[in-house]
């Protein structure tokens, strides 16, 4: 009998974790709120053999079911983390019923989320055309191969006949689609809406991975995408309306060094634009654009100087081709320490503290270890722009804290000057971000918040100067 009773037993204790399981699964909806940032997302939670994966899609910022690198549930509680620019995102929450309510921290900030169960997937943003107001110049879906991968894309040009010169945009770092859309300001459908309008055919394209296209853009390298840009030139030479002689490139962030990349590359590129360039090595970037978000988000010093020895850490082994696992344990160190920072609730929230910070430390290691982080933190863009004699436009916002004018506008301007160039013209733009919207800090966690508008003559600085050039 009590054979029979034990084993009684652990088939109830068997339901109740299976009946547990099958509560978290599927579809969750909600929004979370950071500071003044709220933003819609959604966490699916499926079985695989024996453990739970979750995903998170986030429509604004064009995250698809993107596989959350930890994800646990245990007593209906629920914890899971989302890298991010400025360190992982660590989510906490208890599901009670049909909903789940919790706390996040990032970067030493706190938030909230909550989350209902849902029966499908959340609905991404769709573009929308005006279908009252036809677009008053001609706008075609596109596609090109770079080597083995197929670039999808769109290109405008205007209804009047004859040739135009052209301008190829290339986004900043990290997936991007061809609108450049961050959290719903489409920055690359306005430049190429304004510059069509006036004259120009303008060529935008999904990144690797993005939309239409294949590929995968952390495998690859700023190189990689040069040789993409070079792929769009090709295409654009072969269009019978297409002014071969007057072909230019517009980059923003990392775009900037991509079109820098391929004008060295091309006889073909006769100008280029530079949006928030870049005039020091990516390692470099990542330490003042870290030290700068995290002091305007109001992060304590003591804990900015913790991510920034870490961070110098990992570039170090990045630059020297080291693997990351061998400064795993000063990762380990970093977490432990910031586990010691967490409030009492969430520490009391996490059932196994090995474990996730086992995973916390696995999770900063999966963050860098790809072909993209380790080009991007060796690269140093000012030998390139010492080789560029093409006319140069390089704008900046003064409020950007991902690449600030005064790390990078004197040195880009110095590489030039050196180079012979001239023909080049820099501009800071009062109270503008990185994304050229007027900001109050600067911060990307203020993005969302701001006017889906560019500072007052932004886009009128970029086509009068095109203009002036081709003429």
């Amino acid at each position: 009998m009590k054979t029979s009773s034990k084993i009684f037993f652990f088939l109830i204790l068997s339901l109740s974790q299976i009946n547990a399981q099958k509560e978290i699964l599927g579809y969750w909806s909600g929004n979370l709120k950071m500071l003044s940032i709220e933003l819609d997302f959604q966490i699916k939670v499926s079985k695989t053999n024996k453990s739970l994966d979750g995903f998170i899609s986030i429509p604004s910022q064009k995250v698809s079911e993107y596989k959350l690198p930890v994800f646990t549930y245990k007593k209906n509680k629920i914890h899971f983390e989302l890298p991010g620019s400025v360190g992982v995102a660590k989510f906490d929450g208890n599901l009670n019923a049909d909903s789940i309510k919790g706390t996040l921290l990032q970067a030493g900030i706190k938030g909230t989320f909550s989350l209902v169960k849902t029966s499908h997937p959340i609905i991404q943003d769709q573009p929308t055309k005006q279908k009252d107001e036809p677009l008053p110049y001609s706008e075609e879906d596109i596609a090109f191969k770079s080597g083995r991968i197929l670039l999808a894309g769109t290109l405008t040009t205007p209804k009047t006949e004859g040739i135009y010169p052209a301008v190829i945009l290339l986004t900043g770092n990290g997936p991007q689609d061809r609108d450049e859309d961050i959290f719903g300001f489409k920055i690359f459908q306005i430049i190429a809406d304004y510059l069509t309008k006036n004259g120009f055919a303008v060529l935008r394209y999904d990144d690797r991975g993005v939309g239409g296209s294949t590929g995968n853009s952390m495998q690859s390298t700023t190189e990689d995408f040069s040789n993409d840009a070079l792929a769009a030139i090709e295409f654009l030479k072969k269009q019978y309306n297409i002014d071969r002689t007057k072909i230019g490139l517009l980059g923003h962030s990392e775009g900037a060094q991509i079109a820098e990349l391929a004008a060295v590359n091309s006889k073909d590129v006769s100008f280029i634009v530079l949006l928030s360039g870049n005039g020091v090595d990516g390692g470099k970037a990542l330490i003042e654009q870290q030290k700068l978000i995290l002091k305007a988000n109001g992060v304590a010093d003591s804990l900015i100087t913790q991510n920034l020895e870490l961070q110098n850490k990992i570039n170090n082994a990045l630059r020297n081709d080291i693997d990351l696992n061998n400064i795993r344990k000063d990762i380990r160190a970093f977490a432990e320490k910031d586990f010691a920072g967490l409030s009492k609730d969430v520490r009391n929230s996490i059932q196994d503290k090995e474990t996730y910070l086992n995973s916390n430390v696995q999770s900063q290691i999966i963050i860098f270890n790809n072909p993209w982080f380790r080009y991007y933190v060796k690269y140093d863009p000012i030998p390139t722009l010492e080789k560029i004699k093409i006319p140069v436009l390089m704008l900046f916002g003064e409020l950007d804290l991902q690449f600030p004018p005064s790390l990078n506008k004197q040195r880009m301007e110095e590489a030039l000057v050196k180079a012979g160039n001239k023909n080049f013209k820099s501009f800071v733009f009062p109270k503008a971000n990185h994304l050229y919207q007027e900001a109050k800090i600067g911060s990307p966690t203020e993005y969302s918040e701001l006017k889906k508008e560019f500072v007052p003559g932004f886009l009128e600085s970029i086509g009068d100067w095109i203009l002036g050039i081709v003429k």
